[in-house]
């Protein structure tokens, strides 16, 4: 039985639909990616499966005595409670069982052996619970999301927004739970920690759903990625990056078959048209009328779906030095975020900056953009610098009036039909405008803030956590926008893909320290572990040396058996797909006339091409499967 299935779902706000006869389906050990455009009703989800919402139509079933795990709200703490006691919480049970068997440890010492038999029964059961384990994989999960443990023993009432989310993401991932939903667990977490995140998921034997943006976790972490798109649900078998290419390949097959169905509509109309009035062609008029009549239309396509156009256009052609930054430095009384930091920055350069949270990142952006009057050394800008700032917290837009007038505000010579026709560029359509900017989404927010920020032309971006609350389609949009700007860029992210696409230098924070690396951060990363290599040979005797060696070889051959296990499971979820586009088109052909030649002629050479198709796929899977089994 799965451990939760919703079939039938609908669900409505107001008599507004949202999930129409929803099918979606959870089994033990699944490794899910929720994905879709904000709005479409991945949240909703959750909360039907959790019971906080009930369905306007349709069925919930859930496993008896599965145990569920949900990354929500913070609950409430006694206070003064420390971030080690809130975790400690969680583990109740295993630590009174720690006391039962204190104490009979203690009573079998002073000589009475009649309690041997419960003790052994109890310690099995801590034992089969992680009982003996449990204090260290709390310690792994606080140092994994970046709690240090100078930070162990803060109130809870203490933390900060990010800190709370970290905690709460602790909390869940600790729980003993047989499903685990996580709701954008990367938010507020640098990229280590997006990193140790992916390998305890990866790890992990319970099955989870995570809806997320962050490409590269899906790639990383999960097997099958359901979206909801037009308020249904469709599943394909594997991680993003196949996703996105077996999508690809069945809307052209479906484009394909809707062209080819309109094209001989079109050819048997025009013969119906011109031979209707003859009476010598009454009869086969008539029979293709019917034939016409009787046809099965494929449906078209439905239209891609709207993506915000972050589009840059030409700016201003600045001097060949675009940043000059010489001895920079900040501090805060005992604490260094960065000193005797100097860097250049030519013109068309794209620089990217990272390292974990709370290292100095955004200061150092401000200190560049000259928002940072207690900062140390010089910042100059070279000639004609036009710079635009981009706050991940969009502290620039003010929230007492709305869309349209903070768009006046930042373009005056605009008149109001130049406003609207901008905005609706960034999905603010009709009355949309005139939407508080009080009352916008984390995603409203940034699409307002990076709609002002374009509308400056300006001809060097500082962007800090630019795809902060934006979904996956807008962040391959705002991507290709800074593909094709003309300008100099220097970004903060912790988005991985981002960071890999655009950039080709980084400012890197690391150990107290920030330096200049050439290159995107696949590149840093390669170079570290290369480095770390070297550094551990050199400082073991031979006999070490061999040993890391042969740890070295066991892991890439576990890395390959790994990919060779991925490609798998891609392969069969390829498979899987193409098989029930076959049984479609085998079903069609059961319900066709048998009189309509030329519908069969079409449907055969596309379940031809199908049937090749699948037998190279089929061959492709027999190849791997030996592959594997040799390892």
């Amino acid at each position: 039985m799965s451990l939760v299935r919703l079939e039938k779902v609908s669900k409505s706000y107001d008599g507004v639909p949202l999930l129409d006869d929803v099918d979606f389906r959870v089994e033990e050990g699944e490794k899910i990616g929720l994905i879709g455009r904000n709005g479409t009703g991945k949240t909703t989800v959750f909360r039907l499966i959790t019971g906080e919402l009930e369905p306007t139509s349709g069925s919930i079933e859930r496993m008896r005595r599965a145990k569920l795990g949900c990354l929500a709200q913070m609950p409430n703490f006694p206070p003064g409670e420390t971030i080690h006691q809130a975790v400690m919480r969680s583990f109740a049970g295993l630590i009174a069982q720690e006391e039962r068997l204190t104490v009979l440890e203690h009573r079998l010492a002073q000589g009475d052996h009649e309690v041997m038999e419960a003790y052994s029964r109890l310690q099995d059961e801590f034992r089969l619970h992680g009982g003996y384990e449990f204090r260290a994989r709390i310690r792994s999960v606080l140092f994994g999301l970046g709690f240090r443990e100078d930070e162990f023993e803060l109130p809870v009432t203490a933390l900060s927004g990010g800190q709370r989310t970290r905690l709460m993401l602790a909390l869940v991932l600790l729980e003993d739970a047989d499903l685990i939903l996580l709701d954008e667990p990367e938010n507020h977490l640098d990229i280590a920690a997006r990193e140790w995140l992916e390998g305890f998921l990866s790890d992990s034997p319970k099955a989870f759903v995570i809806i997320s943006h962050d490409r590269r976790t899906l790639d990383a972490v999960v097997k099958r990625i359901d979206e909801i798109e037009r308020g249904e649900v469709r599943s394909y078998g594997g991680d993003y990056t196949f996703y996105q290419k077996q999508k690809a390949l069945l809307r052209e097959q479906h484009e394909k078959a809707y062209q080819k169905q309109q094209e001989f509509i079109e050819k048997e109309q025009k013969w119906i048209d011109r031979f209707r009035y003859k009476n010598t062609k009454a009869s086969q008029v008539q029979s293709r009328i019917k034939r016409l009549e009787k046809l099965e239309r494929v449906e078209a396509p439905p239209p891609e779906g709207r993506s915000a156009a972050f589009r840059f256009g030409s700016v201003v052609r600045t001097g060949e030095v675009v940043i000059e930054a010489h001895d920079l430095a900040m501090r805060y009384g005992p604490l260094t975020l960065y000193e005797h930091l100097s860097f250049e920055v030519k013109r068309g350069e794209r620089i990217g900056i990272i390292g974990p949270n709370g290292c100095g990142k955004t200061t150092l952006l401000r200190h560049i953009a000259g928002r940072l009057p207690d900062g140390e050394g010089n910042v100059r800008l070279g000639h004609k610098v036009r710079a635009g700032f981009y706050e991940q917290h969009h502290d620039g837009l003010n929230r007492a009036i709305d869309i349209f007038e903070e768009m006046r505000n930042t373009r005056p010579d605009w008149t109001p039909e130049q406003v609207r026709s901008y905005m609706g560029r960034f999905l603010f359509v009709g009355d949309e405008v005139f939407k508080p900017v009080s009352a916008l989404s984390g995603g409203e927010s940034s699409r307002v803030a990076i709609a002002k920020l374009i509308a400056r032309e300006p001809n060097v971006l500082l962007l800090d956590e630019p795809t902060n609350h934006l979904d996956i389609a807008s962040r391959e949009a705002l991507e290709e926008a800074l593909a094709h700007y003309p300008g100099t860029l220097v970004m903060v992210s912790h988005d991985r893909t981002l960071i890999d696409k655009m950039v080709d230098r980084l400012i890197v924070f690391e150990k107290d320290r920030a330096f200049l690396h050439l290159g995107n951060y696949t590149d840093y990363r390669e170079q570290r572990e290369r480095q770390a290599g070297a550094a551990e040979e050199k400082n073991e005797d031979p006999l070490k040396i061999r040993r890391v060696e042969r740890r070295k070889r066991d892991k890439a051959e576990e890395r390959e058996r790994r990919r060779r296990k991925k490609d798998l499971d891609e392969l069969e979820g390829r498979i899987e797909a193409m098989e029930e586009t076959i049984e479609d088109l085998e079903e069609r052909f059961a319900q066709m006339d048998p009189a309509d030649h030329e519908q069969q002629r079409l449907l055969k050479e596309e379940y031809d091409g199908l049937k090749t198709d699948l037998s190279v796929l089929y061959s492709e899977w027999e190849e791997l499967t030996e592959e594997l089994a040799g390892t």
